[in-house]
């Protein structure tokens, strides 16, 4: 979708945006939704309808779940819970294959069934004595295309239409939540279509009065956010339409936890992603961000004013997981729909440097009579002079002392920013013995965004083709850029090659006489390999540097024995192009199997697959440890080693070295459970020679 984009005045940015960095983007107030919402019949809120369950308090009904949640957050636990999953008495199990006649309404399945021109539409409520906020789980969930669900509650809050778009990938659905004791679920399938779901679990978010006993503690530093002015915090106003309060249900935990986190803004021009990001801590994978529910402007209206209801917030629901890790306890999401007039923030991916001042605004939680503002500020200054906390190891992580204001455990996976409002991280936690609400000499960490940006950087800065110029020859498409330095070792001469376009895979480069052709260079696609072939009329020395756009890796090449040129028959070919998947695996420890090898102490998990072309057989290669460095694997026979893999620790990198004793089609895959990042590499029919990524991770 491509929007209207108005970027800040350069004014307001502290220094020039360096290499690593982006500045943020203003969007327009008209949303980005689209057109005013359409609202359901509300079949089930009139005084004869009755809810399909009803479920006692949860101090009498779910007294162990919320004992435990109260245990958590007592306990320090991260992400904070607000909310428990409580099974229904009886799970309702709703098909749908046709309307009634219209004007009639029909009991169905525990709740009503009428028709709205033509579409069938279901609608069934459920009630929880002392309700807060309820929200609603469904199972199985299949649904037709330009299916609308809503759900509504007692006061008249709705939220909707949602549909498909809210699906995780077990086929469970949790409905947006809505005020007070009553939740009511409207299903509009359109006419013909059929659809059917499960209807088996609420998700209640409790007041804070109720979390814990902690929130009663003394929290005299807190600044409310919306005190907080240009002269104290420059980005500030940017921050304040960035930030939003997370809630999302964790059905790994079976709890409903709280974070925060900050809109962030990507290179790319042409469209406008909205991308939020987090703490690996809060949402780890692809289910859990489905039920992401962002509200916005969660502030009061002037300063030390009341709290807003939540109801009557813009929010956003539905996520997907971009990437995630834990190295530096980051997670990008990529919102399904944000309200208009949002920013989206800049960031740096430069190191932060001791001394300097840092900010943030929050969400410590939510019903925030107990914490007294809904969101807070807090002011921070790097000190290197702190005590690292094992678990966060510098430079993975930022560690800062408390200048002004604070934090809570809602505020986890907050952006930290600098004074123009950049992102430089997000919030892990405080290391302290034990960290109070209001204790300055604790150290405040952060995931530091400089290592988390080299997993984010494909989505945040993706790269640009090609684009032609006096010294840039495009190849393929203009995915492949072609540039040549060259020095004269007779004279002491030296320059750009200038390009001399042939054809979309040929040009030539000239040496300062643009006459002259010295170098001729030629990119072939073979489907599964591109290769490179360059051929040289010259002497002089050279520096050949090719860059493909589409995955960022660049290669150089120079003279060749005899100044003949040379071949790369596998540059951009999926052996030697190792690009992390987007999607990521949850970190956990490798544990060896007759398949998987674990290698340097269990960290990295390594598994292939195999084909042999020739008679279509293929399978999972058979793992064998050899040492905490190497392993080997056969394929089919396993008294045939046909491929051995090597991975050194250098300290800032790791590297993976392999070697094949076959031809056969392979197909090598890496994780690294520290982080949840994957890296394939593959190798087709015919190929005789392993490879080595030197910066695998």
């Amino acid at each position: 979708m491509t929007t209207p984009r108005l970027l800040i005045a350069s004014l307001l940015l502290a220094a020039p945006l360096a290499a690593q960095s982006n500045g943020p983007l203003v969007l327009p107030a008209s949303s980005v939704a689209g057109q005013p919402a359409a609202r359901p019949l509300r079949l089930t809120d009139g005084p004869a309808a009755r809810p399909l369950a009803e479920l006692a308090a949860a101090r009498s009904g779910a007294g162990r779940e919320l004992t435990a949640l109260q245990a958590w957050n007592d306990a320090g636990g991260l992400p904070a819970r607000a909310g428990l999953m409580r099974m229904l008495p009886v799970a309702r199990v709703v098909e749908i294959a046709g309307a009634p006649a219209p004007g009639a309404i029909r009991e169905h399945a525990g709740g009503l069934l009428a028709t709205r021109r033509g579409a069938a539409v279901w609608g069934g409520g459920v009630r929880v004595e002392e309700g807060w906020r309820l929200r609603l789980h469904l199972s199985d969930v299949q649904l037709p295309a330009g299916a609308r669900l809503w759900v509504f509650g007692a006061d008249g809050e709705t939220v909707g239409p949602f549909g498909s778009e809210l699906v995780n990938a077990r086929r469970g659905l949790w409905t947006p939540s809505v005020a007070g004791p009553e939740i009511h679920l409207e299903a509009e399938i359109p006419a013909g279509a059929k659809a059917r779901f499960v209807l088996d679990r609420v998700g209640e978010i409790v007041p804070e009065s109720l979390r814990s006993g902690l929130f009663k503690a003394g929290s005299s530093c807190f600044v409310d956010g919306r005190c907080v002015s240009k002269a104290d915090f420059p980005g500030v106003d940017l921050a304040r339409r960035a930030i939003a309060h997370l809630e999302y249900p964790s059905d790994q935990v079976g709890f409903i936890g709280i974070c925060t986190g900050g809109l962030v803004n990507d290179t790319d021009t042409k469209t406008t992603i909205p991308y939020l990001l987090t703490a690996n801590h809060c949402i780890d994978d692809g289910d859990t961000a489905a039920g992401l529910e962002a509200f916005w402007d969660y502030a009061p209206a002037q300063c030390n004013g009341a709290a807003p209801s939540l109801g009557r917030l813009p929010r956003s629901f539905g996520a997907s997981l971009v990437a995630t890790g834990r190295s530096s306890d980051y997670t990008l999401l990529r919102l399904s729909k944000i309200p208009g007039g949002r920013v989206l923030l800049g960031w740096n991916a430069a190191p932060v440097g001791e001394g300097t001042r840092l900010y943030r605004l929050s969400h410590p939680g939510s019903g925030t009579s107990s914490i007294a503002h809904p969101q807070i500020y807090a002011q921070t200054e790097m000190d290197t002079s702190l005590p690292q906390a094992g678990t966060w190891p510098r430079p993975r992580y930022l560690y800062a002392r408390q200048v002004a204001g604070g934090m809570w455990s809602g505020s986890s996976g907050s952006p930290v920013l600098l004074a123009d409002g950049q992102i430089v991280g997000q919030l892990s936690g405080a290391a302290g013995s034990p960290p109070e609400l209001c204790d300055f000499t604790s150290a405040i960490v952060d995931g530091a965004f400089a290592n988390s940006f080299t997993a984010l950087r494909p989505f945040l800065d993706p790269p640009a083709p090609c684009k032609p110029g006096p010294d840039t020859l495009c190849l393929l498409g203009n995915r492949f850029r072609v540039k040549v330095n060259w020095q004269n070792q007779f004279d002491g001469s030296s320059g750009s090659g200038r390009p001399i376009p042939r054809s979309n895979v040929t040009g030539f480069f000239s040496f300062g006489d643009p006459g002259n052709v010295e170098l001729l260079v030629k990119i072939l696609d073979f489907g599964d390999v591109v290769k490179v072939f360059w051929g040289q009329l010259t002497n002089l020395r050279y520096n050949l540097e090719i860059t493909d756009t589409g995955t960022g890796r660049v290669q150089s090449y120079t003279n060749t024995t005899g100044d003949c040129g040379g071949i790369d028959q596998d540059f951009a070919s999926d052996l030697l192009t190792a690009a992390a998947t987007s999607t990521r695996v949850r970190a956990a420890s490798c544990r060896s199997t007759g398949s998987t090898l674990c290698l340097l102490k269990n960290r990295f998990a390594v598994e292939v697959d195999w084909r042999n072309p020739a008679n279509g057989a293929s399978g999972q290669g058979g793992a064998a440890t050899l040492s905490n460095i190497t392993g080997t694997f056969t394929f089919g026979d396993p008294s045939n080693v046909e491929l051995m893999v090597k991975m050194i620790d250098f300290g800032d990198r790791v590297a993976l070295f392999w070697g094949a004793l076959s031809d056969l089609d392979y197909t090598l895959r890496v994780t690294d459970t520290e982080t949840g990042v994957t890296k394939s590499y593959r190798s087709t029919a015919g190929k005789l020679c392993g490879g080595l990524d030197n910066n695998a991770f």
